[in-house]
């Protein structure tokens, strides 16, 4: 199923049956209800598919990783490092559809895979400052929840006032 997110068409209508959308409705269904039978192969082609010459392969890895996050995000909190690694380097892919879907797929797991991502802000925190400044729309709104989360608990956390949280809350 994860192959079909690569799939796309041209065509505006009809775009609830494009096959990339349509797999990805499938597979966020069946995490939510079969997640450990769902998450390895999910994992298994985004670990590989994200090492692929093909940018719709690696657009593809970290949607499948955002679309599962809310179904299998217990199992996802246990891999949160390695699934990481794959996320934050699609954020600095040279593709704009590439980073487009990882700022999405950031954005899933600040909402789905609390707190255990808040522990990784050393390594978070730089590739969403980065991503604002990012040529694209797309990846710019994306990346607006997963920013707006870390800036809130750092702030709740450590209450320091910063420019750069500002700027994360009110600019992005």
């Amino acid at each position: 199923m994860c192959p079909l997110l690569a799939e796309s068409t041209d065509s505006v209508e009809d775009d609830d049956l494009a096959p990339d959308r349509a797999a990805a409705e499938v597979i966020d269904t069946m995490s939510l209800n079969l997640s450990k039978q769902v998450f390895p192969p999910v994992f298994e082609f985004a670990s590989l598919s994200s090492q692929s010459a093909n940018p719709k392969f690696r657009e593809a890895s970290v949607t499948a990783l955002g679309v599962v996050s809310e179904g299998c995000l217990e199992l996802m909190k246990d891999k949160l490092e390695p699934i990481l690694h794959i996320v934050l380097r699609a954020l600095r892919d040279p593709e704009q559809m590439v980073r487009g879907a990882a700022s999405f797929a950031l954005g899933q797991f600040a909402e789905h895979l609390q707190p255990e991502i808040m522990s990784h802000y050393e390594s978070v925190l730089p590739c969403i400052l980065n991503a604002i400044e990012d040529a694209s729309d797309e990846v710019k709104v994306n990346i607006r929840i997963p920013s707006s989360y870390y800036a809130n608990h750092i702030l709740h956390d450590t209450c320091i006032n910063s420019t750069l949280l500002l700027h994360m809350i009110f600019f992005i």
